[in-house]
């Protein structure tokens, strides 16, 4: 992974796949800036998702775990 200065607040973060995974967490998040053309700039989680990359990533957390918990186990 590569570190990176967000374009638009200045933020430092980690830009690249994820040992062990095929793309960048770029592609995971959704672009919330309506009409924003990201080509050629980089821009960190919050600015991508206006503030709420966060937020989303704790909820896929929540609802994992809770799948997981919820599964039919069988023993044997």
């Amino acid at each position: 992974m590569d570190k990176l200065t967000c374009d638009e607040c200045g933020t430092v973060f980690n830009c690249g796949a994820a040992p062990g995974k095929e793309h960048c967490w770029c592609m995971e998040l959704p672009n919330m800036r309506q009409s924003f053309d990201l080509a050629g700039k980089c821009v960190c989680p919050d600015c991508m998702t206006l503030g709420t990359a966060k937020q989303m990533v704790k909820a896929r957390k929540v609802r994992k775990k809770q799948r997981e918990n919820s599964a039919i186990r069988i023993t044997r």
